[in-house]
């Protein structure tokens, strides 16, 4: 796999400190968050809403929002093979089996940035295999029009 493509590592460190930030906000909806989310983009690079941490409990736990938080933005990789394609399809697909939320949503947010194909994650989670997927991802990638 291409350096660019490798999911980046995170400073294990922060995840404790981005944790206690994010809970805060989520238990502070209806007040001012605003240091907390100045803290937050000091340690991440990255601007948030209050409102993107609301009743995260919902779909991931702390641990994992905290990983996401912290994850830099995927590149857009135009030049994608099939065989880079395949194996992040293979990727993300075990990323959500084994609740590894950041890297599927690395993978995922890398493949919609690089194919340019809307909601590419229907592709993924659809009963076909990876070689079928990639090649309807491949397909469908040369019929968008981009304006």
């Amino acid at each position: 796999m291409r350096k660019i493509l490798e999911f980046p590592k995170i400073n294990e460190n922060d995840i404790e400190k981005v944790s206690k930030v994010i809970d805060t906000i989520a238990n502070n909806l209806d007040k001012d968050c605003k240091n907390e989310l100045n803290e937050l983009q000091s340690l991440t690079g990255k601007s948030y809403l209050p409102e993107e941490f609301a009743e995260y409990w919902g779909w991931t736990d702390l641990d994992n929002l905290a990983r996401i938080t912290l994850m830099p933005t995927p590149p857009c990789v135009s030049d994608l093979d099939r065989n880079e394609l395949e194996l992040i399809i293979e990727i993300i697909r075990e990323a959500f089996i084994s609740g590894e939320d950041d890297k599927g949503g690395y993978y995922i947010e890398l493949l919609q940035k690089s194919v340019a194909i809307p909601e590419v994650i229907n592709y993924i989670m659809s009963d076909q295999d990876v070689k079928t997927i990639a090649n309807r991802i491949l397909s469908d990638k040369n019929n968008v029009i981009l304006l």
